[in-house]
């Protein structure tokens, strides 16, 4: 995937997230406003579409499920102190190192969680920009 195109993608899902977080807002106002929870019924949202298999068509391949550690879903609040989040991940066979100021942003990337990208580390930058603390790291990365 070029880098545009994860761009892009890592766009809408922080969009996605917002217009999830707006629904929760509405449903939590009508239920302060009832003075009880109302019983909201998920809708029904095109990804719940399945779609028909043509015939003849290859049957998808059972996959073990992986054995390699999952970095946190989402990162913890900076601490007094600490600036930002610096993350270390592979990209196809590329090691690319980001630095996120906003915390959403990377619980975006965070959970990313494909074949094709694999996060490494994930630490918090002091205001000097030299790591403060080791929130994560894949136990094959050497410590820094």
């Amino acid at each position: 995937m070029r880098r545009d195109q994860q761009i892009r993608i890592n766009e809408l899902l922080l969009q996605r997230e917002e217009l999830f977080l707006r629904i929760h807002a509405a449903e939590t106002e009508v239920s302060r406003l009832l003075g009880a929870p109302w019983p909201f019924v998920r809708p029904a949202l095109p990804s719940d579409r399945r779609t028909r298999r043509k015939p003849g068509a290859p049957a998808a391949i059972a996959v073990a499920p992986s054995t390699v550690p999952v970095p946190p879903a989402a990162p913890r609040r900076l601490e007094p102190g600490e600036t930002a989040y610096r993350v270390t991940y592979r990209q196809f066979a590329q090691t690319l190192t980001e630095t996120h100021h906003d915390p959403a942003a990377l619980a975006t990337l965070l959970a990313c969680r494909t074949e094709n990208l694999q996060v490494l580390r994930l630490e918090t930058l002091d205001a000097a920009g030299a790591p403060s603390a080791v929130l994560w790291a894949h136990s094959a990365v050497p410590a820094a």
